[in-house]
């Protein structure tokens, strides 16, 4: 499979996982520690950000699903000037994620589940401050969020 298929199919299997995943933030955490700390071949370029490593290419991937209407991202408007955005499947993008999971050798699915699963459990600071570290690390030198 080309590698930015991967990459979407992988972003298909953690919102089929988690079947609502709350918060742009939170994705771009999972997908960066379970391409970093778990290992998962994803060609997404995370660069330091201000809530830790972030990936322009990834964002676009999730907005151009969304235009495509396989994933339903729904603003949600907290006040302040705060936004939450709700990642779901649509029927289409329930469909695709099946065809996708049923492509994957079941090891690797129950590494990727597993993976998810701790990831999920995790609350939003610990897995910002765990994604902060980890690239501190990978690259070895000061990192400076902004």
């Amino acid at each position: 499979m080309p590698k930015r298929n991967h990459d979407i199919g992988l972003i298909l299997l953690i919102i089929k996982h988690l079947k609502k995943l709350k918060g742009r933030t939170r994705f771009q955490k999972i997908v960066y520690l379970l391409k970093e700390k778990y290992g998962f071949n994803l060609s997404y370029n995370f660069m330091p950000y201000y809530y830790g490593p972030y990936a322009d290419d990834m964002q676009h991937t999730i907005d151009t699903l969304s235009r495509l209407d396989v994933i339903k991202v729904e603003t949600v408007f907290l006040g302040e000037g705060r936004l939450l955005y709700i990642h779901t499947l649509t029927v289409a993008g329930k469909r695709l994620a099946n065809e996708i999971e049923k492509e994957i050798p079941k090891e690797e699915k129950k590494k990727l589940w597993k993976a998810i699963g701790e990831l999920n459990e995790l609350g939003n600071d610990d897995l910002i401050q765990r994604a902060k570290e980890l690239m501190k690390q990978k690259l070895g030198k000061i990192v400076c969020f902004y």
